[in-house]
């Protein structure tokens, strides 16, 4: 087996920590950190997209370029050693523990990946296998798990190391931050999570962690549990599958069918792992049930349409699995809606926080139960019970073993290191068997397995009305958690059409509509709720909100603080509250205020921010203090606390210690969240600030700055600079943007700000007015991504103007690939194929290698009856896949099943039942495995081959059979 060796360099950090066990008085081994460059095997992606995307991928951009070309490539490791294992993180692939060695026996137990492979499956494309995954936001692969994260690393005071990894989520408007934290005297490490929701407004709620295994050596998957649930809510039996009559929590019982997403549930329990039965070795997670309900495992299907995966993914390692940790039940997807599994709101301002651990254990047969001090595991014998620990916390205690009628059977004193294998034989006597195992704060009780089976329903009552107004109500709530609001606010149109006053439905309007930017709108949904019931706490928190961007303040006032009223919406109402003092500059209502939201959120991280900022203004130094040290004990890498030790010293090292951690993929958008932050409360000299400091300033950034000195002399110098920058890869997205944008319109006569507002109308759903903006600086623009998007918003019946823009777009970027993939694909939906022909086909020609131009081009051929031709290029292309891909397969069959119908017509019989015969194979260079059999639909090669054959034999063809057959392959 191959593992990927990680080497310390001469420029390596490498502090050593002494630590005292509370348990032994013997001196421990110190824990070690370790930053250095390590060059690894990769395979890169490249060419980011600058067309705008129009889906709720915005304001992110995707990734296409991917090759099987691998590159040596520095990256940047941060190791964490103690005495029993080894954690390796790669903070420039978005915070990825990227393995975790048991050091006594040098086994991983976490796959290690011996390449960096990106390929296509993410949200934005990149995505690497292996290691330990870090999710937060809308749904995974979220858009930060291949790029660079922020991250610092440190020692504790306990003698533990600390890696510190953060990243803001653009989608979400959130920041997550993940110590991964290695204790001096423990054989597991911690990741200790705490997510915030800096709006103040609902957000999606999202967050799985997804650790690799491999799949060799007898995988047996540890998930209590009765049941498993699909995407889609749907409840089957675990671990015996009684569809398909196999034991599916053995990795091996699941050759059928495709790629499986189990998520189990239906027992309380606190852990879940894996165990290599040949190896006797295996990993545990561990965290309390009411911080990790999610307990799921993904494999992918063990024909070849999952296993084709395996090299493209690793050089060496070997096929892996995935066994997922996550804050809900399930990743649901859209008809799980349906069931009773749904979507859940990040509440405004909230911030959660839960720790994990995660271990490796040996020498124990399996798992009977697992906790913070090992495994433990009881195999019957005859005359006898053997107990197996394997313990990753240092253990002196006594061991005490009762029987099922409560009389202790065994009790000795035991003294175990961590990783240190135990075994003790228990005999019974006539048929005795034991109940409990108690052991330093560990009880397993084997008497009453069942007592931790769960009631909780899995399935829907099926006398509920989806159609009702709650049913209604339910989906548009899925829908807006899920950042498909228009599908949402069609939901809830339809739900108050059944009830106009349902209370739940005027209030989730109220909010759509806030967030379009449609206060009027907003305020209108909230008040008529609270004309029904004056005390709800939605209605009253989103009036205020709406009243405060339409001025009026004192509404603004009693809706919040009626909102205050209830603990649904206390943090968040009197966070809006202490902003809006500070806003008025009464600093000492505002300092006093911010507490009130920490009451039953007491991690609140804008409060903190803003109660720090109101005693600095109200001069209030020692209670500053005391709350830098809150938020920096939650959130280290905090950009808040660092800007304002900079706005306070002014100082190149302050200065370099604010920008010096902001080092993720995208770092200028934290510097306008933090000046956005600012402009909110009216600190707009702050916002400014910021601002300058940034090393990297884009088109946004610099049309802000010309807005924040738009009363001075040299706003004309900001608006010059941004109306020269350059537009790719400028995506506004906050509401803030829309000010600035709408002032620099009257400023300048660039069409920039007009471009940029079309994003922003398009975004807050005004996809009328984003159009007749793009058409009004249409022709002052040569910006390509400006016409592709004018085509992509016109109505599907607008045919001549789309025409116009993809060939406009095409013509402005000759250079660029996609633009003639757009103009190409357009062609064809107009059934232009001739001229789709031309214009992809010397494209591909001259750039072979480019398979995403070589499907299209063979589509195209297709469609010109250029079959011929078509299999030449099936026959050559190599097809880097993406996760679900099916294209290259089916268009490979229906070229050759097409050629072979050409061949009959001309009567030659065996080449026409040799290409029946090539059309049953799975070229995997085409990007897909076989599925089994049983998956495969050959019915239409079958009929072309019996029709092949009686024709043979009567030689007269059956026209009509032949036509018939000749309409259902252009279908495939």
């Amino acid at each position: 087996m191959r593992y990927m060796q990680f080497k310390c360099s001469k420029n390596s950090f490498l502090f050593a920590l002494m630590f005292v066990s509370p348990f032994f008085t013997e001196a421990q081994t110190p824990s070690i950190i370790r930053v250095y460059d390590t060059t690894l095997t990769t395979y890169p992606f490249s060419q980011p997209d600058p067309v705008p995307n129009l889906t709720n991928l915005y304001p992110y951009f995707r990734y296409d370029g991917f090759t099987d070309h691998p590159v040596e490539k520095k990256w940047k490791i941060v190791e964490l050693d103690n005495e029993f294992i080894k954690v390796y993180i790669i903070p420039q692939i978005g915070g990825k523990i990227w393995t975790a060695i048991d050091k006594k026996n040098g086994k991983p137990f976490i796959y290690n990946n011996d390449a960096v492979k990106f390929r296509d499956v993410a949200m934005r494309g990149p995505w690497t296998s292996g290691g330990v995954e870090i999710n937060y936001g809308m749904f995974g692969h979220t858009p930060g798990v291949a790029t660079p994260v922020n991250y610092v690393t440190r020692k504790n005071p306990d003698g533990s190391v600390s890696c510190i990894l953060s990243l803001l989520d653009l989608l979400t408007g959130t920041r997550w931050s993940v110590e991964v934290r290695l204790p001096g005297d423990k054989a597991y490490f911690i990741t200790k999570s705490v997510w915030h929701n800096g709006t103040g407004i609902y957000q999606p709620y999202y967050t799985w962690m997804n650790l690799a295994e491999k799949v060799r050596d007898s995988l047996e998957y540890v998930f209590p549990g009765t049941h498993h649930i699909f995407h889609n809510g749907k409840a089957y039996s675990w671990p015996y599958d009684e569809i398909n009559h196999k034991n599916i929590s053995i990795y091996d019982q699941n050759d059928f069918g495709g790629a499986k997403s189990y998520h189990i549930l239906g027992t309380y329990d606190n852990y879940y792992g894996a165990f290599w039965q040949k190896e006797d070795f295996g990993m545990i997670h561990y965290a309390p049930q009411q911080e990790k309900i999610g307990k799921k495992i993904w494999i992918w299907g063990l024909s070849r349409s999952g296993m084709i995966w395996e090299n493209i993914l690793t050089d060496h390692s070997g096929q892996y699995t995935e066994i997922q940790s996550g804050r809900l039940y399930n990743q649901n997807a859209p008809a799980s809606v349906f069931s009773p599994f749904k979507q859940f709101y990040f509440m405004p301002y909230n911030t959660d926080t839960w720790s994990e651990y995660w271990y490796p254990f040996q020498n124990t047969d399996s798992v009977t139960y697992a906790d913070l001090n090992g495994v433990f595991n009881v195999k019957k014998f005859k005359g006898s019970d053997s107990v197996f620990i394997s313990p990753v916390s240092y253990i002196n205690d006594t061991l005490k073993i009762i029987n099922e009628s409560g009389t202790i059977i065994f009790e000795e004193g035991v003294k175990l290191k961590p990783l240190e294998s135990f075994k003790q034989g228990i005999p019974l006597k006539n048929g005795e068997q034991i109940g409990k195992i108690f052991l330093a704060g560990s009880e397993v009780n084997l008497a009453n397995s069942t007592d931790k089976v769960l009631d909780r329903p899995v399935e829907p009552d099926s006398d509920f009305n989806w159609e009702s107004a709650y049913g209604l109500y339910i989906r548009g709530r899925y829908n807006a958690g899920t950042r498909h609001y228009e599908e949402a606010e069609s939901f809830i149109d339809s739900s108050l059409e059944k009830e106009p006053y349902f209370m739940p439905a005027l209030s989730l309007m109220s909010y759509l509509q806030y967030r379009r930017m449609n206060y009027d709108s907003a305020f209108y949904f909230a008040r008529k709720a609270l004309s029904i019931d004056t005390y709800d706490p939605a209605s009253n928190y989103y009036y205020g909100m709406a009243a405060l961007k339409l001025g009026k303040w004192y509404d603004a006032l009693d809706g919040f603080e009626v909102a205050a009223l209830t603990p649904q919406f206390r943090s968040a109402a009197y966070t809006e509250l202490s902003k809006m003092y500070v806003m008025k500059r009464d600093y000492r209502k505002a300092f006093e205020l911010a507490p009130e939201s920490l009451v039953n959120n007491s991690k609140n991280i804008t409060a903190l921010q803003l109660r720090y900022l109101a005693a600095g203004l109200a001069n209030k130094q020692d209670e500053q203090q005391q709350v830098k040290r809150e938020i920096l004990s939650l959130d280290p890498l905090n950009p808040f606390v660092r800007f304002e030790n900079y706005w306070e010293k002014k100082t190149e090292d302050s200065k370099k210690e604010f920008i010096g951690l902001i080092r993720d993929e995208l770092p200028r958008q934290t510097y306008l969240y933090l000046a956005d932050w600012y402009m909110q409360v009216g600190l707009n000299d702050e916002a400014e600030a910021v601002l300058k400091v940034s090393p990297e300033k884009d088109d946004v950034i610099r049309y802000w700055l010309a807005y924040l000195h738009r009363n001075d002399p040299n706003t004309a110098e900001w608006l010059d600079s941004a109306d020269r920058g350059d537009p790719a890869f400028n995506f506004p997205f906050r509401t803030e943007s829309y000010t600035v944008m709408q002032w620099a319109s009257g400023q300048t006569n660039s069409w920039k700000p007009e471009y940029y507002l079309a994003l922003l109308n398009n975004y807050f759903g005004d996809k009328t007015k984003a159009l007749q903006l793009l058409e009004a600086v249409a022709p002052q623009s040569h910006f390509a991504p400006l016409y592709v998007m004018m085509a992509r918003l016109r109505n599907p019946s607008d045919t001549d103007n789309m025409l116009i823009d993809y060939t406009k777009a095409a013509e402005l970027n000759k250079n660029d690939w996609r633009y003639k993939k757009y103009l190409t694909e357009f062609l064809l939906s107009q059934k232009e194929y001739q001229k789709a022909l031309e214009e992809i086909g010397p494209y591909y020609k001259g750039n072979p290698e480019n398979y995403i131009a070589g499907m299209l081009y063979t589509r195209c051929l297709i469609f010109n009856n250029e079959y011929l031709d078509a299999e030449k290029v099936m026959d050559k292309i190599h097809i880097l896949p993406f996760e679900g891909a099916t294209g290259g397969h089916r268009m490979y069959k229906q070229i050759k099943l097409m050629i072979a119908l050409q061949l009959l017509e001309r009567k030659k019989y065996s080449a026409a039942l040799k290409k029946v015969a090539e059309s049953r194979e799975w070229p995997e260079r085409l990007g897909e495995g076989k599925p089994y059999a049983d998956m495969i639909d050959d019915t239409l090669q079958n009929n072309i081959e019996q029709l092949i054959k009686s024709t043979m034999q009567s030689k007269k063809l059956n026209i009509q059979q032949f036509n018939d057959y000749k309409n259902e392959i252009s279908k495939i």
